[in-house]
């Protein structure tokens, strides 16, 4: 009953949105608003629908109805106090339940759009929802017709008694996705998918109605900068996991679906500059257009990517035909009628994109925004090239971690630096004498920073080098092979060099925006800083997000290119030490028990001291957990020290076959600069969101439709033009 109901919605959904589109389309073109009326209320149905599927499989998983295969498969077996919110995690944690939380929340947002425009029901925004309502519909169509990513396929009757418990233990969540972090991660990230779909479906409602004006990015700038906000709080809980739970040390390893979060976080940034200055100084047009349906392809190209089976991933579903076709064809038919509208309605736009100087602000923001298309495009191509023809280049070769760290850091640290520079600028041309002026204090301030960092890099990195290539190992050979110890250290240099000014830079223009209110409106600092994010939020919110982005930097340099590693083997006798880097190891003890769920617990207790004083700095139990519903799958439990300039990253591996035990040590620098950073950055970013007056436009787009005018009207209107 179960299974036919969800099945029956998932359909219904599917037929709703197709139709809804259609209604839409015809509706606009044959200007007859009773179909556009009825196009928006099945927008509302096909989400009603979609809503009642995700309610229903959450219903199974709350009171532990296994009439679904779904959910046996990802029922957390699991006595912890965080169970309940793991039923919940539990709707979204295998492929077929992510990809109705994907279809789901795309659905989501283009009710919301259709809420917010219903009095207005204007061309751009039922053109737009026509698009989004067609994209549903294929995502839909995924569940539908794929046996493999349809949450509401029934569970076999032998896996069940008659009383519909289950007969035995079979299945069940992952033990790796039992973590708050990823009760998090996975909804952030696809809110953050999903809301891109809004961008790339107002830039072809333009295409589609000819209004070519700023009026489509108003309308859907915010949805572009909220869907950010969520792609970087999804890509920073998902670093945040696989530091503590993976269990090898790292927040990053260059899998193939941290790149696909990656590149469109890239594309979004230029999104976001681009929209920008479209609102701002009316430029950018095609950049707009551009990055909103590059985003949404790279969007697209992730979960392509994750259910083809065309690149191997720790993150990755079983292969998928279903998936594949139609998520290959959702990009293609995306990239083809961006082209063909663009090419179609060529002549209508304007020439504002044009560069006059490239040292100035639109120099630097198409700067900015090509080095991040090319960065996108390049991850995204070394990350699917193992499964590209070997007479493509790198064809079928796996690229290995330290390829992509190895580009990415001189790219990263060029970025920073045209962050930092970026707003000195002037629009159009930049006047040379005004530039050294306001760019002395930062110059000054950041050189004063940089050699703080100088000297942390001298006494501290510079000798942790020496120490990790002479201890030989793989993080030796990983070093070796970034290039040679001068190009290392010069990477270094310039990335606390770039640091430094961005920081400075970007606290200047906060603190020269205070001052400004302090010394016109006479306040004090307190409420000019309040005042200046309340009233600025865009302006003042960007300079904090670059803040973020510099606090960052640093901890990246520390965490990511001096990380010591090495692994004890410990006899299991009390007492029993080894010594890494400064910290003295010593083996205190060991325990195995099984839990409620008859999962193997190995725990070993370690305490750790100062190598050097012998002061105890604290004890540390990590532990290795062996599944007994999933297949003697192993799940590290590290213990980590954290320490204001480093943490002690310990891992528990096993026993070696003389019977010692294996530890892997890692000392990561400067780590917590990164989490620091990032939730400045997503800080500023939110702050950035905050509500502002509606424009000009907008404002007389709501108040003609409330007294009854027609959008053309309303459009002829704002640009001073004679009312129809």
């Amino acid at each position: 009953m179960v299974s036919m109901l969800g099945n029956g919605l998932q359909v219904f959904a599917m037929l709703a949105a197709l139709l809804s589109a259609a209604v839409l389309l015809v509706g606009v073109k044959g200007r007859r608003e009773r179909l556009v009326n009825a196009g928006y209320l099945m927008v509302f149905g096909t989400t009603i629908a979609l809503t009642l599927c995700i309610a229903i499989i959450l219903a199974c998983f709350v009171t532990e109805n296994y009439s679904l295969a779904y959910v046996v498969s990802n029922y957390p077996n699991t006595d912890s106090a965080l169970k309940p919110l793991y039923e919940v995690s539990a709707v979204w944690a295998g492929r077929q339940g992510s990809l109705l939380l994907w279809t789901w929340l795309i659905s989501l947002f283009g009710s919301v759009v259709a809420w917010k425009r219903m009095r207005a029901t204007d061309d751009l925004s039922s053109s737009a929802l026509a698009v989004a309502q067609i994209i549903v519909a294929l995502f839909a169509a995924t569940l539908v017709f794929s046996e493999s990513n349809n949450p509401f396929m029934a569970t076999a009757p032998e896996f069940l008694n008659a009383d519909g418990t289950l007969a035995g233990k079979i299945g069940g969540m992952n033990p790796l996705l039992m973590h708050w972090a990823m009760i998090l991660h996975p909804p952030a990230t696809f809110i953050g998918y999903a809301g891109m779909t809004i961008p790339f479906a107002y830039a072809m409602a333009a295409l589609i109605t000819g209004d070519l004006s700023a009026r489509w990015v108003e309308l859907c700038d915010r949805y572009a900068v909220f869907s950010f906000i969520f792609l970087t709080i999804g890509m920073a809980l998902g670093a945040v996991w696989a530091y503590v739970v993976l269990g090898w040390g790292g927040f990053w390893a260059w899998d193939a679906v941290e790149n696909a979060s990656l590149m469109s976080w890239l594309t979004g940034v230029a999104l976001i500059h681009s929209f920008t200055l479209y609102r701002k100084r009316g430029c950018f047009k095609r950049w707009s257009m551009f990055s909103a349906t590059i985003t949404f392809i790279f969007v697209v190209l992730g979960t392509f990517i994750t259910r083809s089976g065309l690149v191997q991933s720790v993150h990755a579903f079983a292969e998928d035909p279903v998936s594949t076709y139609f998520f290959l064809g959702i990009m293609v038919a995306a990239g083809m009628a961006f082209l063909i509208g663009l090419l179609y309605r060529h002549g209508q736009m304007d020439d504002d994109d044009e560069i006059e100087s490239l040292v100035s602000k639109n120099g630097s923001y198409y700067i900015t925004n090509l080095v991040m298309i090319v960065s996108a495009v390049l991850v995204a191509y070394l990350t699917i090239c193992s499964a590209l023809p070997t007479w493509m280049p790198l064809g079928g070769k796996v690229i290995p971690a330290g390829a992509y760290s190895a580009v990415a850091r001189p790219v990263g640290t060029l970025l920073c630096l045209l962050m930092a520079v970026c707003p000195m600028l002037g629009w159009r041309k930049t006047d040379g004498a005004a530039f050294a002026r306001t760019m002395r204090v930062p110059l000054i301030s950041g050189a004063v920073l940089f050699a703080g960092l100088m000297a942390l890099f001298v006494t501290k990195f510079m000798p942790e080098y020496d120490a990790i290539v002479a201890a030989g190992g793989p993080a030796a050979r990983a070093l070796v092979e970034q290039g040679p110890k001068l190009y290392y250290f010069a990477l270094t240099v310039l990335g606390f060099a770039a640091a430094a000014l961005l920081f400075t830079s970007s606290l200047y223009l906060l603190s020269r925006g205070v001052r400004a209110r302090m010394r016109n409106k006479g306040e004090n600092p307190v409420l000019a800083t309040c005042n200046l994010f309340r009233r600025s939020p865009a302006q003042a919110g960007g300079y904090l997000t670059h803040l973020g982005v510099a606090i960052v930097l640093v901890g990246l340099v520390g965490s990511s290119m001096y990380v010591q590693e090495q692994t004890l083997d410990l006899e299991a006798k009390p007492g029993t030490s080894g010594r890494v880097g400064a910290y003295e190891l010593t083996f205190a003890g060991q325990r195995e028990y099984t839990d409620s769920n008859d999962d193997l617990i190995k725990e070993v207790t370690l305490t750790v001291t100062d190598a050097s004083t012998g002061a105890q700095l604290g004890t540390l139990a990590p532990s290795m957990e062996v599944s007994a519903s999933n297949t003697g799958q192993q799940t590290l439990h590290a213990g980590v020290l954290t320490f204001p300039m480093e943490d002690l990253f310990v891992a528990f591996q096993g026993l070696n076959a003389n019977g010692t035990l294996s530890i892997n040590v890692k000392i990561n620098p400067l780590i917590l600069l990164n989490w620091i950073g990032a939730g400045v950055t997503v800080l500023g970013i939110v702050l950035a969101f905050t509500p502002r007056r509606a424009t000009p436009l907008l404002a007389a787009d709501e108040r003609a439709a409330a007294a009854g005018a027609s959008p053309e009207t309303v459009a002829v209107s704002a640009k001073g033009g004679r009312r129809g």
